[in-house]
């Protein structure tokens, strides 16, 4: 097996296994076994006599993960992984095991008050790091504030060789550029509600959370690719996701009562239902925005050509679909 690694992989292998031997770790196997081998994100599982070792390796542009992991343990007393060992010269480090995939163990029981126990405890983290945010910022975490929102969305769609690259003319560019002032309208009405933004994983969701099976403690995983943005960009995907795996829609009662449990702990910020409702609307409109808008920062640190190569590349699909929800929108 350890023939078949690129030089990279096999590099950080070999460090993996010298860095747990001097910890006191004994392998079962120098081999790990596979778990995830993606442009972006490469983890592998040693299995030791202390149970389940994971080694993580990023881009160097993900490369922060281990930093925050510190500071959310540390500051916020986070239920984040566990990291043992860091290189930072090989953006890779290793983690014990948390458990198993929540979303696992939905698809074997669907456990409703489990799922909204994991996401009141992601909302309580978020609402804790609304007051220190400079804390990651300083640290070189992307801001996605609303007011940084705009630009980053003009930052992108200016890369104009990039989308013709993509197939697009200049007036569909044109199309996309127009949207910059309907965007702007949108993050100023998002912040005029009392909302203070923290920390967001764009991909949270119920793949990205373990559960200890013993303990039942809920560990978020891969924070690495936090950004600084509005709290409910992360609820939203979360929502999204539970319907995509779990076919639920959005009148089922389950559906209705996971909703709620994600924004239960923001409601006390509205005067008004129909004010939190619009700020949903809203928001959902931003996540977008958001999305595309990191999809050019996985191409910066993955390269175009892997994304493509691993069937990843939807710059075009999600412009196309931001411009068909905005222009569906109208604003007051």
């Amino acid at each position: 097996m350890m023939d078949n690694l690129n030089s990279e992989n096999k590099e950080i292998i070999q460090w993996a296994c010298k860095c747990l031997s001097s910890l006191g770790y004994i392998l079962k196997s120098n081999l790990p076994e596979n778990v995830v081998d993606t442009p972006w994100s490469y983890l592998v599982r040693f299995e030791t006599t202390d149970g389940y070792i994971y080694l993580k390796h990023t881009p160097a542009l993900f490369a922060l993960e281990p930093t925050i992991i510190q500071i959310l343990r540390e500051k916020f007393h986070a239920c984040v992984p566990t990291v043992i060992a860091h290189n930072p010269e090989l953006h890779c480090f290793l983690m014990k095991d948390a458990g198993k995939s929540l979303r696992e163990i939905l698809k074997q029981r669907f456990d409703e008050a489990l799922l909204c126990r994991a996401i009141e405890q992601f909302t309580l983290l978020q609402l804790a790091v609304a007051d220190r945010v400079d804390v990651f910022l300083d640290i070189g975490v992307p801001d996605y504030r609303l007011d940084k929102l705009p630009g980053l969305y003009k930052e992108m769609i200016s890369q104009k060789d990039l989308l013709m690259a993509d197939g697009l003319s200049a007036m569909e560019i044109n199309e996309y550029e127009a949207l910059l002032p309907k965007i702007s309208k949108l993050c100023k009405k998002l912040s005029a509600y009392s909302i203070k933004e923290t920390i967001v994983q764009l991909d949270f969701n119920d793949n990205n959370t373990l559960i200890d099976e013993i303990s039942q403690a809920i560990t978020i995983i891969d924070v690495g690719e936090i950004v600084i943005s509005h709290p409910f960009i992360s609820l939203l995907n979360c929502l999204e996701q539970i319907k995509k795996h779990h076919g639920l829609t959005d009148k089922d009662d389950r559906y209705l009562r996971i909703k709620d449990a994600c924004f239960k702990n923001y409601r006390r910020f509205f005067k008004a239902e129909e004010d939190l409702l619009d700020a949903i609307a809203i928001a959902q409109l931003l996540h977008m925005v958001c999305g595309i808008s990191y999809h050019y920062r996985f191409m910066l640190a993955c390269g175009r050509e892997k994304l493509m190569a691993f069937q990843q590349w939807k710059f075009i699909s999600l412009l196309k679909e931001i411009n068909a929800s905005f222009n569906s929108r109208k604003l007051n």
